[in-house]
């Protein structure tokens, strides 16, 4: 259809899918008006891809999905309180309940403890904390945890400490995850082994013991 037919009618009238048709793909027709002059009293525009069945689904443009309007995901989340009762030489997730910021709202600080970010990418994620509980420390492990699978572990191991440890000692461990946008969610969890064998803590304080991560790259 020329130009000068199309600019006059969308000037006047506003672009609408065909409802005739259960969904829009490769090769339908989008229906203008049907005020032209044309035979059947239609315009049509005909769509076009470079493949088939909504090819830019997964790519840069998500066509079967509403747009999210977040850029740029970041959060931070730290311990309100230091997470006391850890089991010795057990994997404990912590419960950072706490939010310093987070943009996109994804972090659940009060069920879950997780990150779920609704957008797709690789996320720079760092996990910090500081032992405590005032006993003898002489193995502390970090773990980024992805779908309740370990993928990521920073540690802090002696052996053969009588009556010396690293207590209040701080680590931290970091890793770039992909997540999925849709499924994929993140938490922590700590192992901290006492020498003797008592329950060790995790301390709070923003500065020592937080969960922080944001998108570098987008893939959807």
């Amino acid at each position: 259809m020329p130009l000068s037919r199309i600019k006059p009618q969308m000037e006047s009238s506003q672009l609408r899918l065909d409802s005739s048709a259960a969904s829009t793909d490769v090769n339908d027709r989008v229906l203008l008006n049907g005020t032209d002059s044309s035979s059947t009293g239609d315009g049509y525009a005909v769509i076009l891809e470079d493949a088939t069945a909504n090819a830019f689904d997964a790519g840069p443009f998500v066509l079967s999905e509403a747009p999210i309007s977040v850029a740029n995901p970041a959060f931070k989340a730290f311990l309100s309180a230091s997470q006391t009762g850890l089991t010795s030489s057990a994997d404990t997730k912590v419960n950072f309940d706490a939010i310093e910021y987070d943009v996109g709202g994804y972090y659940d600080n009060t069920t879950n403890y997780r990150y779920t970010p609704l957008v797709a990418g690789y996320y720079h994620i760092v996990f910090s904390a500081s032992c405590g509980g005032a006993i003898d420390i002489e193995d502390f492990i970090l773990n980024i945890v992805k779908n309740d699978i370990f993928v990521t572990q920073g540690r802090l191991h002696m052996t053969g400490l009588t009556n010396d440890d690293f207590f209040a000692s701080s680590i931290h461990t970091q890793d770039i995850i992909h997540m999925n946008g849709t499924t994929d969610y993140l938490h922590c969890s700590a192992r901290v082994h006492s020498e003797e064998a008592t329950s060790p803590e995790i301390r709070l304080g923003m500065d020592r013991s937080y969960f922080s991560g944001l998108l570098l790259q987008r893939t959807s």
